[in-house]
């Protein structure tokens, strides 16, 4: 059962937390959905945290800040809400942390991942990393997207874009990721071989999955619709689904997950 959070005005999370056959401490996730910083869709949040909660893992979906506000709303959201999960007041037993990010919410998990400070940000030190990731179809560099995506995307930030592009900021200090995307998916296949490219010659652990059908944004890849209506990238692609069996597994390897 989701549980409101309340947190202050600029950010909003909802707690799915892992089912109750499960016990003792639990890894958690933080879930950034995807959406271009223009929507959420319920399908990368929700879907999301479903999936991770009969995993045995507490999902904190963020409805971080969209345009018109721009950078670094979102990504203080995204710190405020990790800095939420291991220190916050849910009555949780919380173990490791991680995150989960897809398309733009990639981004603001591979900031989180790098510990990138803003230039334009002031009295920032230290912000809060996680402890794994998982990135779909999510965005490696902004030199990947069309000019025209990226300036509608940035506009007087334009002058950042490497700052806000997470690959160019991997190190060996980053956390062990899993990335993957479709071959279907002209965004999403790049910056995952980007971001498989980057952890691998930062010596980090990476685990990355490219399946054949499938289009950017289709989440679960099960077809399953929520918030109430149908969202435009939903789709059932049962091969691509098996991602989310792969990122048990690798969960597993990780020991992020014992049982």
């Amino acid at each position: 059962m989701a549980t409101a959070i309340p947190t202050p005005i600029s950010q909003k999370i909802t707690l799915y937390p892992a089912e109750d056959r499960f016990s003792g401490p639990r890894p958690a996730v933080l879930v950034l959905p995807g959406g271009g910083f223009r929507e959420l869709p319920p399908h990368e949040g929700e879907g999301y945290a479903r999936w991770l909660s009969g995993l045995g893992i507490h999902a904190f979906v963020l409805s971080y800040r969209l345009l018109p506000d721009r950078f670094p709303a979102p990504l203080e959201d995204a710190r405020a809400a990790l800095a939420h999960i291991r220190d916050g007041d849910h009555g949780l037993d919380i173990g490791r942390v991680g995150v989960i990010g897809s398309s733009a919410g990639g981004q603001l998990a591979g900031l989180l991942m790098t510990g990138q400070v803003l230039s334009i940000e002031e009295g920032v030190a230290d912000p809060p990393r996680p402890d794994f990731a998982i990135l779909a179809y999510a965005l490696a560099d902004l030199d990947l997207l069309p000019p025209p995506v990226v300036e509608n995307l940035l506009g007087d930030l334009l002058p950042i874009k490497d700052e806000l592009s997470p690959a160019k900021h991997v190190d060996a200090s980053v956390c062990p990721t899993f990335v993957w995307a479709t071959a279907q998916d002209p965004p999403g296949l790049p910056n995952a071989l980007e971001w498989t490219r980057a952890l691998a010659a930062a010596a980090v652990p990476v685990e990355l999955h490219v399946y054949p059908a499938g289009s950017h944004g289709i989440g679960l890849a099960d077809g399953v619709e929520y918030g109430g209506e149908p969202h435009k990238f939903i789709a059932r692609e049962p091969h691509t689904a098996s991602w989310t069996t792969a990122c048990a597994a690798w969960l597993r390897l990780e020991g992020v997950l014992a049982d």
